[in-house]
């Protein structure tokens, strides 16, 4: 890209899911920063300064962007935050080079910065990341403006360019999220007492990044009911452990309450799991009591319960076991797992497991990711009996899977949300929101992937999102484009009078398979880029008369043997509707019709009373 004018910096643009390093080069860039955007929603492209030399005090400023009518989005709505890099010197193992982003050595861009000015070395590249928040109600159209780059050495600018669509994303959560987190590194990096006001403070920080990301889960540790000893008789106090749920439903994580592990293995991982002691404090000497599990564990859980039955959480709670139980120490587990029950029968249990052989046990199925591919028949035949499926990922799984290391594609920490959609999986967890070194900024932790421990950053007055953080956000608003499609498909298979006859979520499934076609089998950026735009279409147009519903068996973006091939149309229209399918007119009897199709692409005509409705589905021809 050619400089403009005489600048002593080159700018340009690149979308959301492309890593800029300090060496990328202008000519991979575009002059125009565009989005799109629903309304109550988030999105990020970036702006890039490459300097052809030294530049001192460079500052980033964006001011309004005015719309159609005299519609705006104002500039609190608008953010830009230089984007830092972590050092990296070895790569995510047992990954294939081509599976990565960069190899190791190299500086990785992610940390979203506090900072309202930098300097910048000639030759260096540096992104700033643009989100947008369009506000509810904002009136759909284009949305334009400029963002300037100043510096001591000079200014410049960049057209932005925001599509609001003409839908809203809804404030309900459909994904269960949990990203487990540290509260001493919170206090450590923020320098405040740990269950102080002063950490209380700064823990409604992080509830509400958390609640900006969609994360509509949260871990609370038990220990924060405080037990009292008077005589043979306990009492608690349910004080803190309360004051720590509520700043994060007043932030707006409020979809569950994740109580953390009453147990754990008795020396290391894989070990004989056993239930935790309680400690007590005796009201007469004021010391510490450590009760074993029946007379202090037991008690807690039952008082828990009743206290989450009065404060209307209950149905909200769910209670960890020990964490990662496998085939080695699952007979332990379950004990572990029926004295919860015995004191505690309401509540769910929820855990991140090794193993399948949990029926009876387990309310809430978290699998590693990996685990689908090898052990998916048994985790589906839980499901029919009962039992909820998320799936986890950490340390694991590597190579081809999808996971949200530095350095993997920034397409495989988005898509993990769609595999949510595509397998019916309810949730998703993650351990390591804020499990920083000494050095959040510094060198990973050298025993695990890079990226692992951590997905925010300590600022200066709370915490800093990331790169990896906004992309999984968008992974989830991604998902709610999806449960968006199939509830106005929903809405037109009630106003058409077929309910039961149709699937609303097949349609979404389908758009989703142009992406997540396996576990470890996710498409390229673009694969998700164009899929995202299809659900927006249908989104829209699914609301346009005439109404209709159309479905093809096998689903779109099968393959098709020849020999002969054979697709069936099946669909529902507005009664008095005419229907074509590949040219052919169909009979519709009672607003329904069904035809056959041959090809790697069917078209279906729907006309009535002047309007149009056209609707293609595409497949693959095996040559």
């Amino acid at each position: 890209m050619a400089a403009i004018g005489d600048l002593p910096f080159d700018l340009w643009a690149v979308d959301s899911l492309t890593r800029v390093f300090e060496e990328t080069s202008p000519e991979e860039g575009v002059g125009l920063i565009s989005i799109k955007c629903a309304q109550n929603e988030y999105e990020s492209a970036q702006l890039v300064i490459t300097a052809k030399r030294d530049l001192r005090r460079v500052r980033v400023r964006i001011g309004e962007l005015r719309g159609p009518d005299g519609g705006v989005i104002p500039p609190e709505s608008i953010r830009a935050n230089f984007v830092g890099f972590i050092p990296l010197s070895r790569n995510t193992p047992n990954t294939p080079d081509y599976e990565l982003e960069r190899k190791a050595p190299c500086r990785v861009p992610d940390p979203l910065l506090d900072l309202e000015e930098i300097d910048l070395e000639k030759g260096k590249s540096q992104p700033v990341w643009i989100t947008v928040h369009v506000p509810k109600g904002t009136p759909p159209g284009t949305y334009e403006g400029r963002v300037e780059v100043i510096c001591e050495e000079g200014r410049g600018e960049l057209p932005v360019e925001v599509e609001v669509l003409p839908f809203e994303l809804p404030d309900e959560r459909h994904l269960l999220v949990t990203n487990w987190f540290s509260v001493g590194n919170i206090a450590k990096a923020h320098g405040v007492k740990l269950w102080s006001d002063e950490f209380f403070e700064i823990l409604s920080k992080y509830a509400r990044l958390m609640a900006e990301h969609r994360q509509s889960v949260f871990l609370v540790p038990w220990s924060l009911v405080r037990v009292y000893k008077e005589g043979d008789e306990l009492s608690f106090d349910f004080s803190l452990f309360d004051r720590f749920v509520e700043t994060f439903m007043e932030a707006g994580v409020e979809g569950r309450i994740e109580i953390s592990h009453v147990a754990h293995p008795k020396s290391g991982w894989g070990t004989e799991v056993v239930l935790s002691n309680v400690t007590a404090i005796d009201r007469e000497t004021g010391e510490k009591v450590s009760l074993p599990p029946e007379k202090g564990l037991g008690p807690l859980l039952s008082a828990l319960q009743r206290h989450l039955e009065e404060r209307g959480w209950l149905d909200k709670a769910m209670i960890h076991i020990s964490d990662e139980p496998s085939v080695s120490n699952i007979d332990s587990w379950k004990r572990a797992s029926e004295f919860v029950a015995r004191y505690a029968p309401k509540l769910r249990r929820i855990d991140a497991i090794e193993g399948t052989d949990f029926e009876g046990y387990l309310e809430v199925w978290v699998p590693k990711l990996n685990y689908f591919t090898t052990w998916r028949e048994l985790f589906e035949r839980a499901r029919e009996r009962g039992a909820e499926l998320w799936f986890y990922t950490c340390c694991h799984p590597f190579g081809f899977f999808p996971n949200r290391f530095l350095d993997y594609p920034l397409v495989k920490t988005r898509v993990l949300h769609w595999i949510n959609y595509a397998y019916d999986l309810k949730g998703f967890l993650h351990w390591g929101l804020n499990f920083w070194r000494d050095d959040p900024f510094g060198e990973p932790a050298p025993n695990l992937p890079p990226g692992d421990t951590h997905i925010v950053y300590p600022g200066r007055e709370g915490p800093l999102s990331s790169i990896r953080f906004d992309v999984m956000r968008d992974g989830i608003e991604d998902y709610e484009y999806l449960v968006l499609l199939e509830s106005r498909t929903r809405e037109i298979i009630e106003r058409l009078g077929v309910t039961g006859e149709f699937d609303p979520s097949r349609r979404s499934r389908e758009l989703c398979r142009r992406v997540v076609r396996g576990f470890a089998d996710c498409g390229s950026a673009l694969d998700l880029i164009e899929a995202r735009d299809g659900i927006i279409e249908e989104i829209i147009s699914i609301y346009q008369r005439p109404y209709a519903v159309v479905e093809t068996y096998p689903m779109e973006g099968s393959e098709l043997i020849p020999g002969p091939i054979v697709i069936e149309v099946r669909g529902a229209v507005e009664e008095g509707a005419a229907v074509k399918v590949n040219g052919r007119e169909v009979a519709v009897r009672n607003g329904r019709f069904v035809a056959t199709a041959s090809g790697e692409e069917v078209t279906v005509e729907i006309e009535k009373d002047g309007m149009r409705k056209v609707i293609k589905r595409r497949f693959f021809v095996r040559r």
